[in-house]
């Protein structure tokens, strides 16, 4: 081969190296463009029970128990938060119940020192006249004191010691 065919193959294969160099550092030293901002996604959960405005609502990726019950307007005053995981994760598509509190179970039993003529007259065998006799008897510190009212014997008491209390 002669020396000037030698000297441009030996060009040429340099060229070409320098190109292909070049090629895999150029994206290196041009400019990056900037990336769009990330959009966070959003999570869509609906809320019912006791908040003040039960419904479906929009919340940031992440969005805890707490932050849907803040969305929904707070919850009410007969929710029970005991119940809850408030700082638990929430996922898209959920549905989430705030619990009422249980109601307290009350004494269905009529307290002789403060029922109405009309409650007493609720009491088997107790008619207006006894309901009357035993509202001007008051107070009563115990069932059995009901014997001092006029027209209340043993019989009627006994039916009723469970019905009542002083």
């Amino acid at each position: 081969m002669d020396a000037h065919r030698e000297a441009r193959l030996t060009l040429f294969f340099l060229s070409a190296c320098l190109a292909l160099a070049g090629w895999g550092v150029a994206p290196r030293l041009l400019p990056k463009p900037t990336p769009p901002p990330p959009t966070t996604p959003s999570l869509r959960v609906s809320v019912q029970g006791e908040v003040v405005n039960p419904g479906a609502y929009t919340l940031p990726w992440g969005a805890t128990f707490a932050d849907l019950i803040d969305a929904a307007g707070g919850a009410k005053a007969t929710a029970d938060l005991r119940l809850i995981n408030p700082v638990e994760r929430l996922s898209d598509g959920e549905q989430r119940q705030v619990p009422a509190q249980a109601a307290e179970e009350r004494d269905a039993r009529i307290s002789l020192n403060e029922a109405s003529l009309r409650d007493l007259e609720s009491l088997p065998g107790i008619g207006p006249a006894l309901a009357a006799r035993i509202v001007a008897a008051r107070p009563f510190h115990g069932v059995d004191e009901l014997t001092r009212v006029s027209g209340i014997g043993t019989v009627t008491l006994a039916r009723l010691r469970d019905l009542v209390v002083p």
